[in-house]
């Protein structure tokens, strides 16, 4: 760059009038404005360096930073385990093994780098994969998530989209694409309202509402879901990484109806969820949540057991506990491993009623190994089991995965 400025302004000296007429101030001028121009692109170049992997978005002075993730699952299930593609719950009798290739994990999504106005920082963020609703095995490309997130910098963040519920917010780290859906991780990505005020200390809280963008379970709503949650987030055994305790809860009111009868429902939801940090010779955590709740959708939070059921003459709300825990330990710098368990555990007499599973709990474990930057090469064994009034059923899957991260 800069052997084409110099050659730019001895080109710019030599066939300049003033030149010739030895004027210095004219050489001083044109000097000027050249040094003016090396300036600015110097700049230039230094905010595309800056800006490498993203793309300048012209008149909007935002950026757009762009990312993915393709990811290969090839799986063997000794049973039905609810999807080919990912694990639900094992239906009664369905006892075939099959082989499934899936790409449908794969991932893109746009980060976009907002103004900020009267204090406020703008974010945007859009992600989709390919588990939409398609005729084939290709999938169809849809949301996950689509967002504007706005922050002060005084600890105030408002996010106005779809993204993950903020209560029970700990995700289990499986290769399988459900995360421990509907085994104890109670979880979904809904269309939001949620303000977090973090304090200093690490404190903070969050109030939200919720409603998905489809209604599923039958039910009249007057209200959507309404939540609150307090939390302490900090490293606070010198880590670097943050310790996370949270406590939080959701309520909502409506009316259901199920097999011709209606009636006032109430759903609730209270959850405590932890990440916990340590060292012992290498890294090492434990996180999960434990819960307890009624009226628990599928859509929301992803349990697979209908939220109300009939009993007489009247509506009731599903009561149902549960939760997940997970120990990640990483001896080697290229090397991971996850063991977790957990269990989604409706009322056994409502779930008879409703005609759900009892119980649904399932083991996994896994290694990862990152064979280069933004490359990983895992494995992962699971154990599922889901019982019923008349039985149990068990079932395995055994996959491997290969995964790029950009």
């Amino acid at each position: 760059m800069r052997r084409i400025l110099l050659t730019a302004l001895t080109v710019s000296l030599l066939s300049s009038p003033a030149f010739a007429q030895d004027n210095v101030e004219a050489l001083k001028a044109q000097i000027r404005v050249l040094q003016e121009q090396m300036a600015k692109l110097q700049e230039k170049l230094k905010k595309l360096e800056e800006a490498r992997g993203g793309k300048a978005v012209v008149g909007a002075k935002s950026s757009i930073k762009i990312y993915g993730k393709v990811k290969l699952d090839a799986i063997y299930d000794t049973h039905n385990m609810g999807k080919d593609q990912f694990i639900t719950y094992l239906p009664k009798g369905a006892r075939e093994d099959r082989v499934t290739f899936n790409m449908k994990d794969t991932r893109l999504g746009f980060i976009i780098d907002g103004p900020e106005v009267d204090g406020w920082k703008v974010t945007g963020r859009i992600e989709s994969d390919f588990y939409g609703k398609g005729g084939d095995d290709n999938g169809a490309f849809r949301i996950r998530l689509s967002y504007i997130n706005l922050n002060n910098g005084q600890g105030t963040n408002v996010r106005i989209g779809q993204d993950y519920i903020p209560i029970a917010s700990q995700m289990a780290s499986t290769l399988d694409f459900l995360s421990m859906g509907a085994s104890g991780n109670l979880w979904d990505r809904v269309p939001q309202i949620t303000v977090t005020q973090t304090f200093d200390g690490g404190f903070g809280i969050l109030g939200t509402a919720w409603k998905s963008s489809a209604t599923t379970d039958g039910v009249d709503m007057r209200m959507p879901w309404v939540g609150a949650k307090a939390f302490y987030k900090g490293d606070l055994f010198g880590t670097g990484k943050p310790l996370y305790l949270a406590l939080g809860g959701a309520y909502r009111q409506g009316s259901a109806e199920v097999g011709g009868v209606k009636d006032d429902v109430n759903d609730y939801l209270v959850a405590f969820e932890w990440n916990v940090p340590f060292n012992l010779f290498f890294p090492i955590g434990v996180k999960g949540e434990a819960y307890y709740g009624q009226g628990l959708t599928s859509r929301d939070f992803l349990v697979f057991t209908p939220p109300h059921y009939k009993d007489g003459s009247d509506v009731e709300e599903l009561e149902t506990k549960g939760g997940f825990v997970q120990l990640s330990m990483k001896p080697f710098e290229k090397v991971s491993f996850n063991l977790g368990a957990g269990m989604n555990d409706p009322d056994n007499d409502g779930a008879d009623k409703a005609g759900a599973y009892e119980k649904n709990w399932r083991a996994f474990g896994n290694v990862l190994y990152k064979f280069a930057p933004g490359v990983t090469f895992g494995l992962e064994i699971d154990h599922q089991e889901t019982l019923y009034d008349d039985g149990v059923e068990h079932g395995n899957r055994l996959m491997a995965s290969a995964i790029y991260v950009w």
